[in-house]
């Protein structure tokens, strides 16, 4: 697993590297059992703080994408489908939702907008 930051970004440390593991987790490149590197590995290799890094870890416990075992490390928790489903929605549900509230305040009709997925697509 290749993980990058982008300081520049307005998007907090913490959160990109959520949203990378989020991503392959549902997208199933990180297996269920899969290991995650240590917090302190992975603070040194970005240069981030170890305290961001267990901010992204202890946020993607409690949203399920991870279990933690003591002494062990955190590894990629199960996924029914049915909650993977869900979660996807849910993801792709919020990108349409800003993508469409952008494209408006553009003045961008919605002939145009579905122009432009279905070719990037």
């Amino acid at each position: 697993m290749k993980l990058s930051v982008n300081p520049n970004d307005k998007t907090p440390i913490y959160r990109q590297l959520y949203e990378q593991i989020a991503s392959e987790v549902l997208s199933g490149t990180l297996s269920p059992g899969a290991p995650l590197p240590p917090i302190r590995t992975v603070s040194r290799e970005l240069g981030v703080s170890m305290i961001t890094v267990r901010s992204a870890w202890e946020a993607l416990e409690h949203d399920g994408y991870l279990l933690t075992r003591a002494g062990s490390g955190c590894f990629v928790a199960p996924i029914n489908e049915t909650h993977r489903q869900s979660k996807v929605d849910e993801r792709l549900s919020a990108a349409v939702g800003a993508l469409v509230s952008d494209a408006k305040a553009l003045g961008v009709d919605k002939e145009t907008l579905l122009s432009m997925i279905e070719e990037r697509f």
